[in-house]
Order: structure tokens, then sequence, then C-alpha cells
């Protein structure tokens, strides 16, 4: 918590991004080399692009700005909301409903979520 009381969630949000950006372009030039950016596609600058900004930056801030008014006990609470998510965008982007298993988790998730944000 140190870190985002000195930067705030943007900054924060941004040196993540550039530092992983950083890492990223050393561990593309080691692994795939160099010739492998000319296999780039505009569209595959877009994409990367949309998962930089949109993906990346706009989730970090938006995690870190909760971290920073829930603070961290009850924003790692929020993590438990992933796995209903995923569940019910599956359904609505037409796959198949989940099973009573994935119900259960929910169910189960969901009362971890309640109880956790009920205590202090």
């Amino acid at each position: 918590m140190p870190v985002l009381g000195r930067h705030g969630a943007w900054g924060v949000s941004v040196h993540t991004t550039w530092l992983a950006a950083v890492a990223f372009a050393v561990w593309g030039l080691v692994w795939e080399g160099p010739p492998a950016v000319a296999t780039l596609t505009a569209r595959d600058l877009l994409a990367a692009g949309f998962l930089a900004v949109a993906v990346t930056a706009v989730a970090f801030v938006l995690w870190y700005s909760t971290v920073g008014r829930l603070g961290a006990g009850r924003a790692g609470l929020l993590t438990g909301i992933a796995p209903v998510a995923a569940a019910g965008t599956g359904v609505l982007l037409g796959g198949a409903a989940p099973s009573p298993a994935v119900w259960l988790g929910i169910a189960v998730v969901a009362a971890g979520l309640a109880a956790g944000l009920r205590a202090g």
C-alpha cells in the first residue's frame, strides 16, 4: 500500500503498464527474435493497443482507485466477483448454462463476499 499512497491510482497504473511493456518487449526479442516484429499486422498492433489501454491501464486505474477507497482487505473480496461474472458472461455470449456445481460455487462465493463485506 505505500506505493499506492505515494503515486496514486494513476501513477501506479502508468508505472505498472510501462514496466510490463518493457518486460514483454525484452521477452519477445529473446524468445521470438527481432524478425518477429516484421510479421505483425495493423490488426495485431490495434489489438495490442486495445489490450494495453482498455484492458490493462483502465483496469489498473479502476482497481487501484477501489483499493484506495475501500482498503486492500475489502477490495480483495471483490476479486470473488470474477467467477460469477465469467459464468454470466459465458451465458450472455451464447455459451451453455452453468452446471449445478457452478451454481453451487457461485452461491459459496456470494456467501463469502456477503460475510466478508459485513465483517469489520
